[in-house]
């Protein structure tokens, strides 16, 4: 059996972003309420106001005893693998089996221009990250001679007492081929229950080309969600959380997540456990002074109703 597991979102505040204290209570109510792992969107650059990941896991490692937490997703080639692996391996000391991992290219061209990061190398760059994250981690005299990385006699401490999954972001077919090849898990973000399943079905026929067909790999989605009593009065807030933003319009994130009253909620998540997702991380839409209004509906209306509910055999 299969366990259906909730995680929430940290970052992406198009309405602004909460002060340490509200982030630090969302934090721990989480931890309180049994919501099973935190995800913090990555950006290095930018207006918008975001926390560093890393720095945060930190902070998540030292506050809490339970939940889980990672990167959603770490841009990889923006960051030299080896350090990577180091302070992902320290964070694993700190809160031992807690960590997971995702990585993505990312979506924004301005931050790896910044980086000195040509945008035709990243799926190059991060292909040999993955396979060096998990060498570093697992051998104590570890040597590389690849593309873009080259290095002898490497060797971190602590490593990892237990295996990190990798999970891989994106949708793009060269996404998906990544996650079939190399990749623990496959963690879609804001894609509808069809885009899902035919994601899901590109990996299962990609993996067995590579030789994976018997290779456990999850699956999970990223919604952005906005719960209230008055579904009418979620969706126009849902609305009002995307007005002006033209890569991310309303009436496109609408399809793309969930909306609406608990049970309009839970009947959309549904439709992406029917076509085999285990994790799904919701993601609030809403200004800071809900945020944790927001993770209540999801603690107490959402996660008991998927905690009941089960797969009954793996995707793979």
């Amino acid at each position: 059996m299969v366990s259906i597991k909730m995680g929430i979102g940290l970052g992406l505040w198009h309405q602004g972003m909460p002060d340490a204290a509200t982030l630090f209570e969302y934090i721990d109510k989480a931890e309180a309420w049994g919501v099973d792992s935190v995800w913090m969107s990555d950006h290095l650059l930018g207006t918008r106001p975001e926390v560093a990941v890393l720095p945060m896991m930190a902070a998540i490692a030292g506050r809490t005893q339970r939940l889980k937490f990672g990167p959603s997703v770490m841009m990889l080639p923006l960051r030299h693998p080896i350090a990577v692996a180091k302070e992902i391996a320290t964070l694993d000391f700190l809160a031992p089996g807690r960590v997971i991992m995702a990585v993505g290219l990312g979506a924004d061209e301005h931050e790896a221009a910044a980086f000195h990061v040509p945008l035709k190398q990243r799926g190059g760059m991060m292909d040999e990250g993955i396979a060096i994250l998990r060498q570093l981690w697992a051998e104590p005299d570890a040597s590389h001679d690849g593309k873009y990385y080259q290095y002898e006699h490497v060797t971190i401490t602590p490593r990892p007492a237990n295996k990190i999954d990798i999970w891989v972001g994106g949708r793009s077919d060269a996404a998906l081929r990544r996650v079939a090849r190399l990749a623990d898990g496959w963690f879609a973000s804001f894609v509808t229950p069809d885009e899902f399943a035919e994601g899901q079905s590109k990996i299962t026929t990609w993996a067995a080309d590579y030789g994976r067909a018997e290779a456990h790999i999850e699956t999970g989605s990223i919604l952005f969600c906005h719960v209230d009593a008055d579904g009418h009065k979620a969706r126009r807030d849902f609305a009002a959380f995307f007005a002006g933003n033209a890569r991310r319009p309303p009436e496109l994130m609408l399809a793309r997540s969930a909306v609406g009253t608990p049970e309009e909620c839970r009947e959309i998540l549904q439709g992406y456990v029917e076509h085999g997702l285990t994790k799904y991380a919701l993601w609030p839409a809403c200004p800071p002074s809900q945020l944790l209004h927001q993770l209540a509906y999801y603690a107490h209306e959402i996660a008991p109703y998927f905690e009941q509910r089960t797969l009954a055999t793996p995707t793979r």
